[in-house]
């Protein structure tokens, strides 16, 4: 097709360079490749189109717009792939929180990093001996990192834990598709809606489930594939060996899990959801005195922030803003009135 075809009218063009402006990608293409559009469009156009005499673009003709435009956005897409161009890595989690030196890294080059900052697959993130560290990731889990700990960032939904231990939360609604996979030298976990830790050392890996389902399969010859429940560890070690134990919702295990908790936003939230979260993080069963008292938790808004406080640390804070108390006791979190607990005193 000769190129002098392919050049649009007077009218056209600016017609054209306000539907190319709204709808083509921000990536800068090549000089040649950006000719090579304009003119790939204008033959688009003219096939489309083909007025006699330059018009306001009508409705009818949107289509053929948008024709036009996809061959732009492809081009200029092809422009941004093309051998020899730097393609960044995704994003894959951001540090919402950490707790002493944490450090990130790649090929041995190592930074320290705050909050906020976003990480990139194919990164590593190392803490140190006083360093733990929280981490969002895709679908709404959450992963926290012990100290001296140290993990590749290989994919969306893939990480490798070299050392130290690491505990990952689905959420109390894990969103649909596959689990985020965690591997070591010892074998593979992919949780099914859960909390749960892995922990590694040069002899075993341990994995530890507070709720839900992990699904665990070793390396090596201890390659079965091994489902574990709430309650349930699994521990591999460097020659094989395969073992079974149990641990419970408030073992001393999870302890450090609280020093570097994401940060709950109250702001507008029912009591009773912030209830329902320091619960679930601490491994403590939510009850309610009465139904009244479990309504009046529902309609109670909160204010404010609870950012940097542990569970503990927050559930006191907030309490002592509202009509309400509480007692903890057998791993059971109890909300009453104020009248009602000043009396069984």
């Amino acid at each position: 097709m000769n190129s002098n075809n392919q050049e649009l009218r007077p009218g056209e063009e600016e017609a054209l360079q306000g539907l190319l402006k709204g709808m083509a990608p921000e990536a800068e293409a090549a000089t040649d490749v950006r000719a090579r559009i304009r003119l790939a469009v204008a033959a688009e156009w003219r096939a489309a189109v083909t007025p006699a005499r330059a018009v306001p673009v009508r409705r009818w003709q949107r289509p053929a717009l948008a024709v036009a435009a996809s061959l732009a956005v492809a081009a200029l897409a092809f422009s941004a792939f093309r051998p020899g161009s730097e393609v960044p890595a995704p994003v894959v989690a951001t540090l919402s929180r950490q707790s002493g030196p944490v450090e990130a890294g790649t090929a041995g080059s190592w930074q320290p990093v705050v909050q906020g900052r976003a990480l990139a697959a194919g990164e590593r993130l190392v803490t140190g001996p006083a360093g733990r560290a929280a981490l969002t990731l895709p679908r709404g889990v959450t992963l926290r990192l012990d100290t001296d700990t140290r993990i590749a960032l290989a994919g969306i939904d893939r990480l490798v834990v070299e050392r130290g231990a690491v505990y990952l939360d689905a959420g109390q609604r894990p969103s649909v598709g596959p689990g985020m996979r965690i591997d070591s030298a010892f074998g593979s976990t992919r949780h099914l809606g859960t909390q749960y830790e892995v922990r590694v050392t040069a002899q075993q890996m341990l994995v530890s489930v507070r709720e839900g389902e992990v699904a665990v399969e070793g390396a090596g010859a201890a390659g079965a594939r091994n489902l574990l429940q709430a309650g349930e560890q699994l521990g591999i070690t460097d020659t094989g060996t395969v073992a079974r134990g149990t641990v419970g919702k408030r073992d001393p295990r999870w302890n450090w899990i609280a020093g570097v908790t994401p940060p709950f936003a109250i702001e507008d939230r029912p009591l009773s959801e912030f209830l329902a979260w320091v619960c679930r993080e601490t491994g403590r069963e939510l009850a309610y005195d009465s139904p009244g008292v479990e309504a009046a938790a529902g309609q109670i808004i909160l204010r404010g922030s609870v950012a940097g406080l542990a569970p503990d640390e927050a559930l006191a804070a907030v309490m002592a803003t509202t009509s309400l108390s509480y007692a903890d006791a057998g791993g059971q979190l109890t909300i009453s009135s104020a009248a009602r607990a000043a009396v069984s005193r």
